[in-house]
């Protein structure tokens, strides 16, 4: 296997397709290769792998978050031409989450964590994510819903977007 290694300006021109406003650019673009380099979506994680201060890169990162909308632009990978759309619900462990209120327990009734839906577009033989739902049974719970609402609740998202 060839491993490439993406540059930051290689990663800049990918995010000038997902955001608007040329400020963000940037700062996606570091995010996004530190979610590659650290294998986590978990902001702790991505600022450990950022240069600099752990605590300073922790509230760019929410900085950023607040003031633009990932989802949206993860929208724009979406293929509307794609015969169909791939749906894959994973399991996210998070045991050390003892205090967290949104993470409840997984299928075997002990490990704690939550459930990540994420949708995908084919692509040349890959799945390129374009939209995503988090859940646990601690959310279910409280919202009085369920794992197929929640599964319905993304796929409506989907059909408001391709149309």
């Amino acid at each position: 296997m060839i491993h490439q290694v993406l540059t930051c300006k290689r990663m800049e021109q990918f995010t000038e397709y997902l955001f608007d406003d040329p400020r963000q650019v940037p700062k996606a673009a570091l995010i996004l290769k530190a979610i590659l380099a650290a294998r986590s979506p978990r902001l702790s994680d991505l600022s450990q792998m950022l240069s600099g201060k752990p605590q300073a890169n922790y509230k760019m990162i929410q900085r950023f978050l607040a003031a633009t909308e990932p989802k949206e632009a993860l929208w724009r990978l979406s293929d509307k031409e794609a015969p169909f759309v791939l749906a894959h619900p994973t399991e996210i462990p998070r045991p050390q989450a003892k205090k967290t209120e949104y993470v409840g327990t997984l299928s075997d009734g002990r490990t704690r964590g939550f459930w990540l839906l994420v949708l995908a577009t084919p692509y040349r033989g890959r799945a390129i994510p374009f939209s995503f739902v988090t859940y646990s049974s601690q959310t279910i719970a409280q919202e009085g819903r369920s794992r197929n609402l929640e599964h319905q609740r993304a796929l409506g998202e989907v059909a408001d977007l391709i149309g």
